[in-house]
């Protein structure tokens, strides 16, 4: 009989172990006392050891104990509209629980969430304290939603860090995490990552991030992942995976607003997904929902921040855009258009409706949005079909507010009127002043290392495009070459356009490779011709192009410097032939420094499969520039 009776016991145990995660608190003294009846039975009735299991029982019984049937006191939390109202019924002798204090919490922190002067006065109120104290006493009775939504009430109220009630309530959620469901937890996620990074607790936070990641094949909607990848995903890489690897799997369940919400996440934590990329940029491209406006600025945003080139999509928010442009603001155009400038993409009908809006509206056009359109041109090498009124408005708005904007800004500005053909004496004058330009000489940082390179590039197109000016330019020292980078990274065609080169020449002395020039360009190769089309020796002549020549002899008459500048994929305009406005600036300073330029664009040297068709290659392409030079 004892036999029987443990072995009975052991299978209730196993059953009630089994039930229990799925069970709220308040249904465990119910589920208590149907296993106490069932062994009692058990014991004094040998006829019942195979009656029916333990499910079968509570299912007799009912084990889940429901939400309270609504009282008055809930309609009254519901309706209250001040906090005086909610506080009140703790004195007014209606039998409140420990659900109904932990409720009046939560309407608090609702009602107070639009006045934070008033929530330090609330926590001091010993009707507040009581509050506090009945919703702790039986917190582990507490359903898991109520739960969950006290503690994000408790820190919107500004609890101290050290309030007991608080980190019981963290203590509780950290005890339950493994019952949550899922929702609870991306709630918790959505609602209160925040403030446990900022100022609350770093375990609960620590644990909430295990458990999203372990069973994140839990997650069944888009909101959902959605919600997770926006507030927490960027404090766990592998939470991060996860998450793409599951908007991936829902991706056709999303709307346009999931699409830009997962967009612009990846944007600010420059993930380059490309396998999501390439799933929503098709559904972007397939699905025939219509696009806001917003939606269309911060997908375009979000593409140009990640470099990531679809021409699809590109192509329908630049049409979607243009029935547009009649409801944008000055400062909606200039960060579309500098959104598709980091996209490299210029779709000649949009920017042309972006310099006529700008011209239109050029009394609302304040100066950063002026300065943006400015620089998106740049780096395209737009040139629109209304330059001259263009600008003229930008020299008007520019020229008395240069000095006084932000050095590094002033750099790019004058940076791009030159690469426009647009810089005026003045703009030269203002950044190549000692005054001015001493201050990027020397700088360690990216930002100044890239300032100081623009710099060279606006004096060289001071001494080169620019005859008329006078000075001041850069001083000698600050246009010497600066020591190359160790172990730079060479590029398929730079290794074989240098061994192509070595092959033709034959000799080591008639040609010079990475040649870096005091204009801030550096030359592919360098080779010199004599009228008869021969190679000679560099180092015996003069090079007015190099900051230090080696050379001290003439040129022979008719001699020819020939450059080769080779252009990567990079260097181009998305899907077009056409360079990025930095490199056209590259090439026309090459060319006034009294070079022949033979261009290397990777799409021609890709065709080339032998070394004998590249040889042949470089041969035609110098003799192209010879009689090019001969017939001007």
């Amino acid at each position: 009989m004892a036999v029987r009776l443990v072995k009975r016991c052991t299978c209730l145990l196993r059953e009630a172990a089994h039930l229990a995660p799925a069970m709220a608190p308040a249904g465990r003294l119910r589920l208590a006392r149907v296993a106490h009846k069932t062994l009692t039975s058990s014991a004094t009735s040998p006829s019942s050891h195979f009656s029916g299991s333990l499910t079968e029982l509570v299912e007799k019984e009912q084990v889940f104990t429901p939400y309270p049937e609504k009282q008055e006191v809930d309609q009254l939390i519901e309706k209250a509209t001040t906090p005086e109202e909610l506080l009140e019924l703790l004195g007014s002798g209606h039998h409140l629980h420990h659900n109904h204090a932990a409720l009046i919490i939560i309407q608090l922190s609702r009602l107070l969430s639009e006045k934070p002067e008033d929530k330090a006065s609330l926590i001091q109120d010993d009707r507040f304290q009581k509050l506090l104290h009945l919703a702790n006493s039986k917190i582990t009775l507490l359903w898991h939603g109520t739960l969950v939504r006290l503690l994000r009430s408790l820190y919107a109220l500004a609890l101290p860090r050290d309030s007991k009630v608080l980190q019981s309530v963290e203590q509780e959620i950290r005890w339950r995490m493994r019952r949550l469901s899922y929702k609870h937890l991306a709630f918790l996620a959505e609602s209160c990552a925040t403030s446990m990074q900022k100022q609350y607790s770093q375990e609960l936070l620590a644990d909430l991030l295990v458990h999203l990641e372990r069973r994140w094949i839990e997650i069944e909607d888009g909101r959902t992942v959605v919600a997770i990848m926006m507030k927490v995903g960027h404090l766990s890489e592998s939470l991060m995976n996860r998450l793409e690897d599951k908007c991936l799997e829902l991706v056709e369940q999303f709307g346009p607003n999931e699409l830009r919400k997962v967009l612009m996440t990846l944007a600010a934590q420059s993930r380059r997904s490309v396998p999501l990329l390439r799933a929503i940029s098709y559904h972007l491209v397939q699905k025939p929902f219509p696009l806001t406006k917003s939606v269309l600025l911060d997908l375009a945003y979000a593409y140009g921040k990640l470099s990531f080139h679809q021409t699809q999509v590109s192509q329908r928010l630049a049409a979607d855009l243009l029935s547009l442009m009649p409801s944008l603001t000055p400062s909606e155009v200039a960060h579309c258009a500098k959104s598709f400038a980091f996209l490299k993409w210029l779709n000649l009908p949009l920017f042309e409706a972006f310099t006529q809006h700008i011209l239109n509206r050029a009394q609302d056009t304040i100066l950063p949005h002026l300065c943006s359109m400015l620089l998106a041109f740049a780096r395209l090498n737009f040139h629109p079909e209304q330059e001259d009124q263009f600008f003229s408005l930008v020299h008007e708005r520019v020229g008395p507010a240069l000095t006084g904007l932000e050095p590094a800004l002033q750099v790019d500005l004058v940076w791009a009127l030159c690469v426009l053909q647009q810089a005026r004496k003045e703009e030269l004058r203002a950044v190549l002043c000692p005054e001015f330009h001493t201050q990027f000489l020397g700088g360690e940082s990216p930002k100044d290392q890239s300032a100081f390179r623009k710099l060279l590039h606006i004096n060289a197109t001071a001494r080169l495009e620019h005859p008329e000016y006078t000075g001041p330019f850069l001083p000698a020292s600050a246009v010497a070459p600066r020591p190359s980078v160790p172990d730079k990274k060479v590029t398929p065609l730079q290794k074989e356009l240098q061994e192509t080169l070595k092959g033709l020449l034959g000799s080591v002395d008639r040609g010079s490779f990475e040649v870096a020039t005091q204009y801030g360009w550096v030359l592919d190769a360098e080779v010199l011709l004599d009228a008869d089309g021969q190679f000679l020796p560099l180092r015996d002549f003069v090079a007015p192009h190099l900051a230090q020549p080696a050379g001290s002899q003439p040129l022979p008459p008719g001699a020819k410097r020939i450059a080769f500048l080779r252009w990567e994929f990079p260097n181009f305009n998305s899907r077009s032939k056409d360079l990025l406005g930095r490199f056209v600036l590259a090439r026309r300073h090459v060319l006034a420094a009294g070079f022949l330029v033979v261009d290397v664009p990777y799409y021609e040297w890709l065709e080339l499969k032998s070394e004998w068709q590249r040889g042949a290659y470089l041969k035609d392409k110098m003799r192209k520039a010879v009689a090019e030079e001969l017939a001007k």
